[in-house]
């Protein structure tokens, strides 16, 4: 007998083809990457190009590039230069505030490598991060006045936010609100405007950049709510493990750990330096509070909301199907690396997941 034909449904031809095209632009955006930050002098090539060289899931040129196929009238195959080059110069302007982020955490180590930093010396790294800053502008100024202003409001917000939790570190007190107002400007921020930078491209209306909008903002939250989980359970990230803690940045999963066990936490927090005992022992308390899995829930509750705003806006929901899929595969990055994160994987449509009253109890999200 031979064996049943399996049926082969035109959307998952769709999102095959999503796949292999997003695959096939995102090599376009290493390599435009590379051209974009080449510096003009060899000797200096070393530090400029360490962190290019190995640019991990591109995250953020991903979501430039998925912008932009939300808003074709049809699956046309072919992306615009002029996309690729914006997907290249916001992931110059990542590269540039790790460089930075790095120097100040003093970290020595970067996706399992050296930091530049640790690699080259504090200045040279501070230099290069300057440098790809500029080039950033650069050439966001030759794509356009909207790319330039975009790039330059996005660079404020996240200095801003990356202000705001360096003025709040080692401070056990930190609020739900305070976490959600910084991680919006110095992480969401970005991840906003590379939602929308495919829309620049195409010049749709102002209510489609508005859902773009809001999906990247909700995303960004949702990824930095879970780098922050991660931070505290995974030794699979190629980063020193509780890193945010021993700098005093206290995250979501400490501050809903600390309202849950206040009195033995502010003793452990306080004592400053942590040791090692200690910093374990502020693990374990976040771990056996269940602070874990309600951040988890809030991250949650945000993607919800970004594939909302997709799928509810005329303009983006023709391709919503396929590029929802490969949003997908982005979270499976996150949600393999711990067991809070897995249900992730199998987030429900936003018709099917309204919040419950708890839910919205932790649910404070600022504006995009």
């Amino acid at each position: 007998m031979s064996a049943p034909v399996r049926d082969h449904s035109p959307r998952d031809d769709g999102i095959t083809q999503t796949r292999q095209r997003l695959q096939e632009d995102l090599a376009r955006v290493r390599e435009s990457l590379r051209s974009l930050v080449n510096p003009p002098d060899h000797r200096i090539q070393g530090p400029v190009m360490y962190a290019v060289e190995h640019t991990g899931r591109l995250l953020r040129p991903t979501l430039v590039l998925l912008s932009s196929y939300f808003l074709e009238s049809e699956r046309s195959g072919s992306t615009h230069q002029r996309v690729i080059e914006g997907a290249a110069v916001v992931e110059t302007l990542h590269i540039a505030t790790l460089y930075h982020d790095d120097l100040i955490d003093e970290a020595q180590v970067r996706r399992g490598r050296p930091s530049v930093n640790a690699k080259f010396g504090d200045a040279i790294a501070l230099l290069a991060g300057d440098y790809l800053l500029a080039r950033c502008m650069q050439t966001a100024a030759s794509l356009g006045a909207s790319r330039m202003t975009a790039m330059a409001e996005t660079l404020v917000d996240m200095c801003v936010g990356q202000m705001l939790e360096s003025s709040q570190l080692y401070d056990p007190l930190r609020t739900e609100q305070d976490y959600f107002t910084a991680i919006s400007g110095k992480t969401a921020r970005l991840l906003r405007t590379a939602a929308t930078m495919g829309a620049l491209q195409s010049g749709t209306s102002g209510d489609a950049q508005q859902a773009l909008e809001s999906f990247g903002h909700n995303l960004g939250m949702a990824f930095q709510i879970w780098d922050d989980i991660l931070d505290i359970c995974s030794r699979e990230t190629g980063k020193q493990p509780a890193k945010d803690i021993i700098n005093g940045v206290y995250t979501l999963p400490v501050i809903y750990a600390v309202e849950d066990d206040r009195d033995r936490l502010l003793a452990a927090l306080r004592d400053q330096p942590l040791s090692t005992e200690r910093c374990q022992e502020v693990i374990s308390v976040v771990r056996e509070s269940g602070a874990i899995s309600r951040a988890a829930d809030v991250a949650q509750r945000h993607i919800v909301d970004a594939l909302s705003a997709i799928e509810s806006h005329p303009g983006t929901a023709r391709h919503a199907p396929f590029t929802r899929q490969c949003l997908r595969d982005l979270v499976d990055t996150f949600a393999s690396q711990h067991p809070a994160l897995r249900d992730l994987r199998d987030t429900p449509s936003t018709t099917d997941a309204l919040p419950s009253p708890t839910r919205q109890r932790t649910r404070h999200v600022t504006g995009p």
